[in-house]
């Protein structure tokens, strides 16, 4: 018997419906929004309003973790220049795991930041359209809501200007979650739906904790508002069905008991958020006061210097992306008519019922709640309400009033004319979004994402684990680090051995596990290239030891006993992160448990073909080739694209001119070789031949801190007029300091521009190594000493270049400054620049034991007198004790000879001159006062003291010079206590048998009328006088001598 098959049913079509038309165009409007991401190949390049090549660093530092398995990551080891940093620590990592997924399919780093992205505008679109739906009760509304919100400016500045802000950017696509949850929270009430609505609710609120922490910092009083206003609307609908019921007291009962149940749903949803995302924020919380956060919330990042007041709004249509003058930072106009017209209808709005009231009225006060903490008016909430300032930017609370403006915008759908005026409204808006906005891709393959170029990508930008204020190193870290041994020389793997002898190989390299072989000769301190941080442990041959942090770099410093040991450094959980991780692994499971204690159905089929289908794309798109690139065209700048990359093609300059491609002769060298660059040019703009100079720096050229105070020298300088085919030649000179230096290549006429036009800075091309090497000098006087090489100056700025060699006979664990003072005849202060060895670049903790390593530094002069000379003084200092200098010498003296400014170094004069009262006194048993000179007028008196090394002096002595009256115990009315010359000539620079000119100015204006005794004598750094002989040998009291007398008169 045949079947019988009903025609109906057979010929039946699928036809989509209104509600999935009107969310696939949700989605295809956050796709039209993403497209500008994929539309160029290579990475998105922001820089001004924050850097996106961050993202490659955040990235690739937790797949290199996660790989090495460490789980969950709080330590990028690779990066604050090779020593590592605690970056996941501190800050929310959710929006980098999610991305970390794309790459583990097989994607590059580039595409995974992609579909990152893209998923992003692809939550934060589906879910606004479901929540507008359900608030609205029409299709329509939610369409709109999720253009409106897709559409907010601050949503796309967060991508395509502050393009390390995918955290924030992902937290905006987890507040209509959370506000989804919390009507799911609030409405279910059978057992099942209880448990699974405090699941959802929890997991929303959680994952917006661990996007990013202050966003949800700031969301959490909005929805506070919120879940305050549906319970009380809940409340009304209670006591309205009990006032109708003729059981009103059972009624009564029945509210507060569902009153008490909904705050433990509420209360049990927060706890289990809070649990959640427990391991990242408690220990973020209670290890805060072991990093440098100080700068988070000071100078730029000081929430007072980023109200938006009358300039709230942009007055152009289409949003206007520029980050001068914090322009991208506010609404736009089609934002601010929408949201405010939306507000307009809901207010006079009188259809639906409680529930819509709610609505409403969390929509005008969180509107003007959003928008109020964005003006100065709230400046006040910001200094008092704790936590707040880490928020930084009051602009920041744009997200929020983008949120609840897209709501309220959905407002309009309710109009009559929705099916034409919410498409209307889309397509302005992303008319608005998208009509003014250009960008530039950094083209990168996996190749160029590796520790070293991220490594390098720190030393040119100044940025350290992808932080701008580098907040998250150690206190032991002082001052921050502009490079490290493994740039300098290559050496990651070198271990510094302070005291003893010993030598150190390294056995294993993970993420947090090192092993190394330790043949020591004798006990020995060494210092291991990885930064100490609470949770590292070192074992010697499997016992636990005790290290601390190397002073001054921060450095793990172990004491190792004599003999061959295998010394291992591992990475451990602090109790606090255990703590917190077991309480979120409890969380964890309770999850599951409120998820699925009830069998679920399987998806339905066409939503599992729909994955399938998904991931076959993923998969298609992950093995698509991406071709090899070669270095010929590798560029960066500090202004627009500071991330070493490729071009898609040439590299423009202005007037239609471009550099095809570039060569080394070698990327390692040493000093008196020749550097080679032969580059290909092609273009109109080669017409008339403009001149081209490329000059090898440090990227200290590109730091403005410094470059507010000097410009620092070139290396090496070569000039030649344009050609289609042109090569330079930068010979490198002997005394060049070691290091990794980058060629800037500047043309005449021309500026190098971006493919979308902008301008960009000073271009540089691909690094160089100039591999360690010393000078020939003089013995050095002491173990730590300095000395000129060679001094000229720049006449054109003008700026005293000096060619210095610093000598230390142990090695360095502190990162020094160094202050250079040009003073003036009588030792005041003209010109100070107080930087590291190298402008950074060559800090002391990489210098050479026992050889003369050379170093580049310029100082910025001031109007001279050209009939004076002004001493120039050197200083090294530890900078947590800058009042205490470890070394200080006397350069030289810059003076006029033949009209023009030359540098005289220090040359020890032997003969005493004619007229002085010879007077002897010998100290310490090997400085002699040969005599002095002594002249008074009404306010001053200036003492002349001629001095004498009569043998190696190896200390710092200070000389004090004391006025002292009749009365004894007290204070001296005039002293002065300094090194000699004017502060400027310390007794370890003296030659033996060189007669040092002390001049010593006292100030006697405020000294009562009397008759004094002038002393003099000397002073170690415990404050222990050197003892005085007089001429006949026998000790001077007090170990002091008294050179005059003075009388001074009412």
């Amino acid at each position: 018997m045949s079947q019988q098959v009903n025609p109906t049913e057979s010929q039946k079509k699928w036809y989509p419906s209104a509600v999935f038309l009107c969310l696939v165009g949700a989605l295809l409007a956050a796709l039209l929004l993403a497209l500008p991401l994929l539309r160029e190949p290579g990475l998105l390049n922001t820089r001004g309003g924050g850097d996106s090549p961050f993202l490659l660093q955040r990235l690739h530092q937790l797949e290199t973790a996660l790989r090495d398995g460490h789980f969950p990551v709080r330590w990028m080891p690779d990066a604050n220049y090779g020593y590592g940093y605690p970056f996941y620590n501190f800050y929310a990592p959710l929006s980098i795991y999610i991305t970390a997924v794309f790459r583990f399919l097989g994607f590059s780093y580039v595409r995974a930041l992609q579909f990152s992205q893209l998923a992003g505008f692809g939550v934060a679109a589906g879910s606004m359209y479901a929540l507008g739906r359900r608030w609205f009760g029409t299709l329509w509304a939610g369409l709109l809501a999720s253009v409106a919100y897709s559409t907010a400016p601050f949503h796309m500045v967060n991508v395509y200007v502050r393009g390390d802000s995918l955290a924030e950017f992902w937290a905006m696509a987890f507040y209509p979650l959370v506000l989804l949850a919390a009507d799911y929270l609030l409405e279910n009430s059978g057992e099942h739906g209880r448990r699974r609505s405090v699941a959802l609710f929890g997991m929303a609120y959680g994952a917006l904790v661990l996007s990013h922490n202050i966003s949800a910092l700031i969301f959490s009083p909005f929805l506070l508002l919120y879940l305050l206003l549906r319970w009380l609307w809940l409340a009304v609908e209670r006591r309205q069905s009990g006032h109708n019921s003729s059981c009103g007291q059972a009624q009564g009962q029945s509210f507060a008991l569902h009153s008490s149940f909904l705050l433990l749903k509420v209360m049990g949803g927060v706890a289990l958020a809070l649990a959640l995302s427990a391991w990242f924020f408690v220990p973020a919380l209670v290890e805060q006061s072991g990093a440098q956060l100080g700068p988070v919330t000071e100078g730029y990042f000081h929430y007072s210097h980023h109200f938006r007041g009358m300039d709230l709004v942009q007055t152009s249509l289409m949003f206007d992306y520029d980050v001068a003058g914090g322009n991208a930072f506010r609404m736009g106009l089609g934002q601010a008519i929408t949201a405010v017209s939306g507000l307009l209808v809901l207010l006079f709005w009188r259809k639906g019922g409680p529930g819509s009231l709610s609505v409403k009225w969390f929509l005008l006060p969180g509107f003007l709640i959003a928008t109020f903490m964005i003006t100065p008016l709230s400046r006040l909430l910001w200094a008092q309400l704790p936590l707040l300032s880490f928020a930084q930017f009051p602009w920041r609370f744009l997200s929020v009033q983008a949120f609840v403006g897209a709501l309220a915008a959905a407002g309009l759908a309710l109009l009559p004319g929705r099916k034409w005026l919410v498409p209307a409204l889309s397509v302005v808006l992303l008319f608005t979004a998208l009509g003014d906005l250009h960008t530039d891709h950094l083209v990168l393959t996996d190749a160029d994402v590796t520790a070293r170029k991220l490594a390098e990508y720190e030393w040119y930008t100044g940025n350290i684990g992808s932080t701008v204020s580098a907040e998250y190193l150690p206190h032991t870290v002082q001052p921050r680090p502009m490079t490290s041994r493994w740039l300098h020389d290559g050496r990651r793997d070198h271990v510094g051995v302070v005291t003893g002898a010993a030598t150190v190989a390294l056995v294993e390299r993970r993420a947090i596990h090192q092993s190394w072989f330790v043949q020591a000769h004798e006990a020995a301190t060494l210092v291991f290239p990885t930064m100490a941080w609470p949770g590292w442990g070192v074992t010697v041959d499997g016992e636990q030891v005790e290290f601390q942090p190397a002073a001054g770099s921060g450095l793990i410093q172990v004491a190792v006993p004599a003999g061959e040991h295998v010394v291992a450094l591992h990475l451990s959980r602090t109790p606090v992160r255990l703590l917190a991780e077991w309480v979120s692994l409890t969380a964890v499971i309770v999850l599951i448990f409120l998820l699925f204690s009830r069998p679920r159905h399987l998806p339905e089929r066409k939503w599992g073909a729909a994955f399938v289908a998904l991931l076959f794309v993923f998969l298609i798109v992950s093995l698509w080739p991406t071709g090899r690139r070669t270095d010929d065209d590798l560029n960066w700048d500090f202004a627009q694209m500071a991330y070493l990359h490729h071009e898609n093609g040439s590299i423009p300059f202005t007037d239609h001119l471009y550099l095809d491609a570039y060569q080394y002769s070698d990327h390692t060298l040493k000093s008196g070789e020749t550097l080679t660059i032969e580059g290909e040019w092609s273009g109109s703009g080669l017409s008339g031949a403009p001149v081209a100079t490329i000059a090898l720096y440090s990227p200290a050229i590109t730091r403005p801190p410094i470059l507010a105070q000097v410009t620092p020298p070139a290396l090496a300088v070569d000039s030649q007029a344009l050609a289609e085919k042109l090569s330079f030649s930068l010979t490198l000179p002997d005394d060049i300091p070691p290091g990794l230096y980058v060629p800037r290549l500047v043309v005449a006429g021309h500026q190098a521009v971006t493919p979308a036009g902008l301008t960009r800075g000073s271009l540089f091309l691909r690094p160089v190594q100039i591999v360690n090497h010393t000078v020939a000098l003089a013995d050095p006087h002491g173990d730590l000493d300095v000395a000129v090489i060679t001094a000229a100056v720049r006449d054109a700025e003008p700026t005293l270049d000096l060619h210095l060699a610093w000598f230390t006979a142990r090695p360095l664990t502190h990162n020094y400054n160094v202050s250079l003072r040009l003073l003036d005849a009588t030792g005041h202060w003209l010109r100070q620049l107080d930087t590291q060895p190298g402008f950074g670049f060559l800090p002391s903790s990489v210098w050479s034991v026992g050889e003369w390593v050379p170093d580049w530094l310029a100082i910025r002069l001031p109007e001279l007198d050209s009939t004076q000379r002004y001493p120039l003084l050197v200083q090294l200092y530890d900078v947590a004790e800058p009042g205490a200098p470890v070394l200080t010498r006397r350069l030289g003296w810059l003076q006029t000879r033949d009209d023009a400014w030359v540098f005289q170094p220090s040359v020890p004069n032997y003969d005493l001159p004619e007229g002085v009262e010879r007077e002897t006194a010998v100290f310490g048993e090997r400085i002699q006062l040969l005599g002095s000179k002594l002249t008074q007028d009404d306010t001053t008196v200036k003492i002349t003291l001629y001095w004498q090394a009569l043998a190696p002096i190896q200390a710092d002595y200070t000389r004090f010079v004391h006025l002292l009256g009749s009365e004894t115990g007290h204070s001296p009315p005039a002293q002065d206590d300094s090194y000699p010359v004017y502060n400027s000539y310390p007794t370890s620079q003296w030659t033996t048998g060189e007669i040092v000119t002390d001049d010593v100015i006292l100030n006697i204006g405020d000294v009562s009328a009397g008759e004094y005794q002038l002393i003099v004598g000397f002073y170690d750094e415990a404050l222990v006088r050197l003892t005085a002989v007089a001429a006949d040998g026998s000790s001077l009291p007090h170990n002091v001598m008294h050179v005059g007398k003075i009388k001074i008169e009412d």
